[in-house]
């Protein structure tokens, strides 16, 4: 049966204090985020599907490019590693990582490469449509070089080297294994959030963090009890070759096993607005929390906040450390 936790509020704040200026390194798929806003309030009379008055458009960094956001908009420093295209795209999202401070000598640009970007629809506070403009290739051994002397040049600058893994070809097995060695050497940790596809890319990885559907299909299942998930995260730690895992389940908190504890952290309660990007938001706090040098169970809990703040916000958000402080007090004053 899993130990059950819930880290109090306090030692949560204490922590936040102490997360500012780590550096994160964050490697991974970047993407831009684009959401259209509007009002459907009658069907076409062209076919049935909604029409939308469009109100407003925003863009947003997104996939690891979001990860890094948030670790700047949290209190940390960050060095992104990664890939955009010589396009509109890629400028657009390459402008707003630089505008908030990210640290981004690592983002290359190829010959051709164009920049993953996902545009969604959105009325009534209900996404419609999810429009993605991707090439998911894996990039050439030249870009994979580039980016491997981009790591190899800031690691000894980075507390934690994160890996955001969307399986759109920016990290293959190799790079994968070569940054993870080259951390472990360093004495940096690895934190992995894997694609199910690519979960044995990762051997060696000191934390890898799917999320509970990511899980259950590596493992195999449709659904888990409490009951089984210390064997699910048991399955997920020995076929990644990890040394823990953590598995995020929302409202339902967190399953975590680091190969001799098996811990349940609860979740908070929360009306979602919107999922997109929370596991981002949950990860940079996670890896900025162990950059303190904090155990995992503490850091995991204070991921977990931050993933519960951005499903309360509409489209991609960051969360910032201001509502992250505002989240801890009125717990603690509920708690007192």
């Amino acid at each position: 049966m899993p130990y059950n936790r819930r880290v109090a509020p306090h030692q949560l704040t204490e922590l936040l204090s102490r997360i500012a200026g780590v550096r994160i390194g964050v490697l991974g798929d970047l993407m831009v985020d684009r959401f259209i806003y509007g009002d459907a309030l009658r069907i076409s009379p062209e076919a049935p599907v909604p029409v939308v008055n469009i109100r407003e458009r925003t863009t947003q960094p997104g996939g690891a490019a979001n990860v890094a956001n948030n670790v700047v908009s949290l209190g940390g420093r960050c060095s992104l590693f990664g890939v955009l295209g010589d396009d509109p795209a890629g400028h657009e999202v390459r402008h707003m990582l630089v505008a908030e401070g990210c640290d981004v000598r690592g983002v290359v640009s190829p010959d051709g490469y164009a920049s993953t970007a996902k545009t969604r629809v959105v009325a009534q506070s209900q996404q419609l449509l999810r429009i993605d403009e991707e090439h998911a290739q894996p990039v050439d051994e030249q870009t994979s070089a580039l980016l491997l002397a981009a790591i190899v040049e800031q690691l000894g600058e980075l507390s934690v080297l994160v890996i955001s893994d969307y399986a759109k070809g920016v990290v293959s097995r190799e790079l994968a294994q070569q940054v993870i060695e080259l951390a472990g050497k360093s004495g940096v940790p690895a934190v992995v959030d894997p694609k199910p596809a690519n979960m044995g890319f990762y051997a060696g990885a000191d934390v890898i963090k799917p999320n509970l559907c990511e899980a259950l299909r590596y493992v195999g299942r449709d659904s888990a009890t409490d009951a089984e998930m210390q064997w699910v995260c048991e399955h997920v730690r020995e076929g990644s070759e990890t040394k823990a895992v953590v598995v995020t389940a929302g409202s339902h908190g967190s399953y975590i096993f680091d190969g001799a504890q098996f811990t349940h952290l609860e979740g908070h309660a929360r009306d979602v607005y919107d999922v997109a990007g929370a596991g981002d938001s949950m990860l940079a706090a996670l890896a900025l929390a162990l950059g303190t040098g904090a155990d995992l169970v503490s850091a995991v809990a204070l991921g977990n906040m931050a993933g519960s703040i951005a499903v309360g916000k509409l489209g991609i958000a960051a969360v910032t450390v201001t509502e992250m402080r505002a989240e801890l007090e009125a717990e603690h004053a509920a708690a007192s």
